[in-house]
């Protein structure tokens, strides 16, 4: 089964209840779109994300591959088009201020050709916000030494996490920003992908700003150079 035919028939709407709530995902893309920006949400799934960027006064494009989930994201009155982004983003050229592009880019084949494209559809100076599972986890770190299996990565498809076909730490980041024409802005971590408590996931933030490379998602905010 070809990876764009297994996301078509994945519920990705309850994958998308499981990451609106992972503590401090919101804010963060919420903090780094702020105000007034022409924003394109890609995979956008159901459309929470896009709904809260609109709602901060931005004018926003989802783009979704799978069409049951794009109409939920119309019904939120997010407009959405419907394409597979390994062949493309279907935006003219300098059309956005910010890609955002949470959980995206470790369920492509050919990731280089994705960030060339977000820095085509973005002006001068745009952003590129994505987020992105850490190979370099402490978690994972503990788990290979134990030998175990790395979280967030699977084996096949149905395996938890089987559409994760790339996975990436802060050096290959770097690299991969520098090969495709965007210069690092920042990069934090969510250490935790549970929430434990207000206080305690503003300190596991904390930690995440500090220690990215310990974190087990990264979240990269890089600009068009």
């Amino acid at each position: 089964m070809q990876m764009r035919d297994y996301v078509k028939k994945y519920d990705s709407l309850a994958s998308e209840d499981a990451l609106f709530d992972v503590p401090l995902r919101k804010e963060y893309i919420l903090s780094r779109i702020g105000k007034g920006k022409r924003v394109l949400d890609v995979g956008c799934l159901g459309g929470k994300i896009s709904r809260l960027i609109m709602e901060q006064n931005n004018e926003v494009w989802g783009v979704e591959l799978n069409p049951a989930a794009a109409e939920v994201a119309r019904q939120r009155g997010v407009r959405v088009r419907v394409a597979n982004i390994e062949d493309g983003l279907p935006f003219d050229d300098e059309h956005f201020d910010i890609v955002n592009a949470a959980e995206v880019v470790e369920q492509l084949y050919d990731t280089k050709h994705f960030f060339e494209e977000a820095h085509r559809v973005l002006k001068p100076n745009g952003l590129l916000l994505f987020m992105t599972p850490n190979l370099n986890s402490l978690e994972n770190r503990i788990r290979v030494f134990a030998g175990g299996y790395l979280t967030m990565i699977g084996a096949y498809p149905e395996d938890h996490f089987g559409d994760h076909v790339r996975v990436f730490n802060l050096p290959k980041i770097r690299e991969i920003c520098r090969n495709t024409g965007f210069d690092l802005v920042d990069v934090c971590g969510i250490p935790k992908l549970e929430s434990w408590g207000k206080l305690l996931d503003h300190s596991l933030g904390v930690v995440g700003k500090i220690l990215p490379s310990f974190s087990k998602l990264l979240v990269v905010t890089a600009r068009k150079a």
